[in-house]
Formats: structure tokens, sequence, C-alpha cells
């Protein structure tokens, strides 16, 4: 019950406006400036000093870019897997896990249907005659 009374408190008085400073009431605070003098020296345009990069540069510095990148993953790729121990590549092991393994030896049974279905129209093809 309190902690409700201590929220709804605090709730109140955040939603009391914050009140002005007594120094700046009924004061207009822009009152001591000075204007500034509007002549302001503007910079003279200078030829030289434009900006002479193009488009096709910078096309070809992305370009570089990229290459380098591609360049630098495919080393720290080959490097990782140069410096993997023969023990700890999964090779083979990855060849005869996962789905595939059964499309394996889903191939390797409709084969010895064929060859028995062979054997048995030759041994057929045999007795005819």
């Amino acid at each position: 019950m309190r902690y409700r009374i201590a929220l709804a408190l605090i709730a109140a008085l955040l939603l009391v406006p914050a009140s002005p400073a007594l120094a700046q009431v009924g004061q207009n605070p822009f009152d001591n400036i000075t204007p500034e003098p509007s002549e302001t020296p503007t910079p003279a345009a200078d030829d030289s000093a434009e900006d002479s990069t193009g488009r096709t540069t910078l096309y070809i510095i992305g370009a570089a870019l990229l290459v380098v990148f591609a360049g630098v993953g495919i080393w720290i790729a080959r490097d990782a897997r140069a410096a993997l121990p023969e023990d700890k590549r999964d090779d083979t092991r990855r060849r005869d896990q996962g789905p595939h393994k059964h499309e394996r030896q889903a191939k390797a049974k409709a084969r010895a249907k064929g060859r028995a279905q062979r054997q048995a129209r030759k041994a057929g093809r045999k007795a005819k005659r």
C-alpha cells in the first residue's frame, strides 16, 4: 500500500511543470545582444582545390578492395584447413553421415534387386532351353 502511494506521489510530482528562474521572469533574454555586422567575407572559389577524384577512380578502388578482401578470406580459410591435424579432420566421417547416406543405401538396395531380377531372368531362359 505504501509503495502505491509513493508511486502515485512521484508520478504527480513529475507532472507538475518546472517553475522558471526568478531572474528570467518578465525579462527578454535577448535584450542585451548587439547585432553582428552583416558583412561577412565570403571565401573565394579556388579552381585548384576542386575535388578531382572521379567516379571511375572510386570504382577501381572499390574493385581492388573486393579482390583484396576475397584473397584474404581464401588465404585464411586455406591456412585454417592446413593447420588442422589429420585426426581432427572429419572429411570421411561427414561423408558417411547425414541424409545422403540413406540415399546411397536405397540405391544399393535397388541395384541388388536389379541384379537379382536379371539373374532370375537368365535362370528362366536357361530353364526353357
